[in-house]
């Protein structure tokens, strides 16, 4: 087993739950000694968050007193999604480095050739993704490993309806919002179904950025950012789960992983028609226009879900989990440091 080196993840380390915090927990699980550096008071130099995972706020002492201890000890492996650190991950002295292109973001694509040029292998997170990498660099490595489902999301426990959901129909949105939010469309359908109640958890991104409107519906209710244990409790009240975004570079890059988490908690799920959610199909239902995604969802309001249906976006979701991708991800990294 090798020593994991996670440079940075976004947020703090329990703020979100996002895809690095997700594969580091796995790798601890899969036996590996993950180090994610985390430069927020935390209290201490290191705490540990989960088995074998262990969070580091002094970047400085971890590099110059215990680098050299693992050095001695296991290979190193760093396992980044930050391309803008290429230039830093030397430091800690690496027998490897793997770039997990995470999305298409224009503030990384400028320091992408660098961490490429570094790094033994490239993993990215959807199709799309995977094609540009493997045409634009063909003498490098690169391997799809999509986003997947956190098994507490499975839990078969009906929870409670949580107290700060209105009463009636429940059409909800888990997940930052910011500035790939098809606005305007959620503003019609909160026009279209005044009756029913539209519910968005997470927190404003950037946060307090005034890019972000403010729109002005009675039945549109801000809950705000919520522990990712109580979404669960959300979903299962969910009549429908939305992934309203606009069409722009990044979201056809994208591979949601909030798509995921409603179909593990059982929740129907309607998505503007991005690549990835096409490939999802038919446990997504996807929508190509405001008008096709109001009329769809109407449908899909007045239908009657079925226990068949409901299985089998659980179990689509149950063959796409984190545990699953992780063991793709660990047949890399054992390969790598096999040949270090």
């Amino acid at each position: 087993m090798a020593f994991i080196i996670c440079p940075r993840v976004p947020f703090a380390w329990s703020f979100m739950k996002q895809r690095p915090q997700q594969l580091m927990t796995q790798f601890g699980k899969l036996g590996h000694k993950v180090f994610v550096i985390q430069k927020s008071n935390i209290g201490k130099k290191y705490m540990k968050v989960s088995k074998n995972v262990t969070l580091v706020s002094d970047p400085g002492h971890f590099i110059t007193k215990r680098i050299p201890l693992l050095k001695k000890r296991d290979k190193i492996i760093v396992w980044t999604h930050i391309p803008r650190i290429w230039h830093t991950l030397q430091n800690y002295q690496p027998d490897g480095i793997v770039f997990d292109c995470i999305d298409e973001f224009t503030k990384h694509l400028i320091f992408e050739r660098r961490m490429v040029g570094i790094s033994k292998h490239v993993v990215c997170t959807a199709q799309t993704i995977y094609d540009r990498l493997k045409e634009q660099y063909p003498s490098k490595p690169v391997s799809l490993i999509r986003n997947g489902a956190d098994l507490s999301f499975f839990s078969k426990v009906k929870h409670n309806r949580p107290a700060d959901l209105p009463k009636g129909p429940i059409v909800g949105y888990i997940g930052s919002w910011a500035k790939w939010i098809d606005f305007p469309l959620v503003d019609s359908l909160c026009n279209k179904y005044p009756n029913v109640n539209f519910v968005v958890i997470g927190a404003k991104l950037p946060l307090r950025s005034p890019a972000i409107p403010n729109i002005r519906r009675a039945n549109l209710h801000f809950l705000g950012h919520k522990q990712h244990h109580e979404l669960l409790s959300y979903i299962q009240h969910f009549d429908v789960a939305l992934i309203p975004f606009l069409y722009n570079h990044i979201t056809l890059a994208t591979n949601p992983v909030k798509a995921y988490e409603y179909l593990a908690g059982g929740a129907r799920v309607l998505s503007t028609a991005l690549p990835e959610c096409i490939a999802m199909e038919p446990y997504i239902q996807t929508a190509t226009s405001h008008s096709d995604f109001i009329n769809k969802l109407g449908i899909m309001l007045k239908q009657k879900d079925s226990p068949a249906s409901k299985q089998a976006r659980i179990n689509f979701a149950a063959r796409n989990t984190w545990e699953v991708r992780a063991r793709k991800a660990n047949t890399i990294i054992e390969k790598i440091a096999r040949r270090a």
